[in-house]
């Protein structure tokens, strides 16, 4: 949520006193000065130090400005997001007789951190205008009218804030994503289009267009959206990624296999998808060498069966039993299938079977028994098997 700013202080500021000479001479100097002095060091960010002041004044008192004390109390205990203290030193500076606005913003900040959202905007409507300045107040009402599932109410919070603050991109974000929630995936398009014609757009912006338009299988959309983004944004890895991922939806894994391969430069954790990729795309080799990129060994080895075994490499498949057990990857059935098949595509059907005789998973079961059965006809046959 966009951060909600302190409404000019003016309730910890408070209003000149309107007591007569005779009242400000009766009150004791001392205390005047701790509130004053905390009000101060509030309104510099000094909570800690306000906190300390604070502790010195003793709220029984008479003649204590108790509004602005319990104010006072509640924006540090806010600041330290002990909202349950917050709350009650609010409401107790209401009940004190504190009038000013302001009080009812900072009620409805502590209140949201409860997630108290119908006392949210009870606090927000008693606030009037006040911290109609600040775009924070116009999020926290979207959101809190989006928790009680309130979609028109948040909706139309949302584009009241985007009139008031033009230059906020929080709120055409988050209007973007709210509008992806309820499946309104043709509004998505229309507002992410004005969204992006806006000065200043990030890649954040481009993204999260793109995704509403993915979800709502607008992939052309989304695919020209991304592109326009990758011109802009071009070490982007998010954007490349995401790029990536609509041509997969598209069912073109040779241009996603590029899209990754180009991010994997950047951020080697794309190496595995990158190969995985080619190795679906039928580039073999250039999946042998993205996988050699893959820092994750266990994850590595198993792939780097599969693309083994598509090459027909058996011997290399073979050569790689004792990195697999150091790994202890053999604990895994599929890596023992596949070994247990280099084996055999090898001619050693002896090591074939050593390694069929530890696989218990039912799925990869019945593959043994059918290779057992080729390994006996194997036996049979001789060498013409091979």
């Amino acid at each position: 949520m966009l951060a909600l700013a302190a409404a000019a202080f003016v309730v910890a500021e408070g209003p000149a006193d309107a007591k007569d000479e005779k009242q400000e001479e009766a009150e004791d100097r001392e205390e005047i000065d701790h509130l004053a002095l905390a009000a101060k060091l509030v309104k510099d960010g000094h909570f800690d130090r306000a906190r300390v002041v604070l502790d010195q004044v003793d709220p029984q008192q008479p003649e204590l400005d108790l509004p602005r004390y319990h104010t006072l109390r509640g924006l540090i205990a806010l600041d330290g997001r002990q909202y349950d203290a917050a709350r009650k030193s609010f409401e107790r500076a209401i009940a004190a007789g504190q009038q000013q606005p302001a009080v009812f913003l900072y009620l409805a900040q502590a209140h949201f951190g409860e997630k108290s959202y119908a006392k949210v905007l009870e606090a927000l409507a008693r606030a009037g205008s006040a911290g109609s300045d600040v775009p924070g107040t116009f999020m926290m009402r979207a959101q809190s009218h989006w928790e009680l599932e309130q979609p028109a109410q948040a909706l139309a919070a949302l584009v009241a804030g985007q009139k008031a603050f033009p230059k906020e991109a929080e709120f055409g974000r988050v209007h973007i994503l709210y509008l992806i929630e309820l499946g309104l995936f043709q509004e998505v398009a229309r507002v992410g289009a004005a969204y992006l014609a806006r000065p200043g757009v990030t890649a954040d912006d481009y993204a999260a267009v793109a995704e509403g338009l993915r979800r709502a299988k607008q992939l052309e959309k989304a695919r020209d959206v991304l592109e326009a983004a990758h011109l802009v944004f071009p070490e982007d890895e998010k954007l490349t990624v995401l790029l990536a991922h609509v041509y997969l939806d598209e069912d073109r894994p040779l241009v996603a296999a590029l899209l990754f391969e180009d991010a994997a430069r950047r951020n080697p954790k794309y190496a595995l998808e990158a190969a995985e990729l080619y190795l679906r795309a039928g580039r073999l080799e250039r999946a042998l060498t993205l996988n050699a990129r893959v820092a994750d060994q266990a994850r590595k080895m198993k792939q780097r069966l599969s693309i083994l075994i598509e090459l027909e490499r058996y011997e290399t498949i073979v050569a790689m039993a004792p990195r697999l057990e150091r790994l202890g990857l053999l604990q895994d059935d599929s890596v023992r299938y596949a070994l247990a098949y280099g084996y055999f595509r090898s001619g050693e059907l002896r090591e074939a079977e050593l390694q069929l005789q530890h696989i218990r998973e039912p799925r990869l079961f019945e593959s043994a028994v059918q290779l057992r059965r080729a390994m006996e006809s194997c036996a049979q046959a001789g060498w013409e098997c091979l």
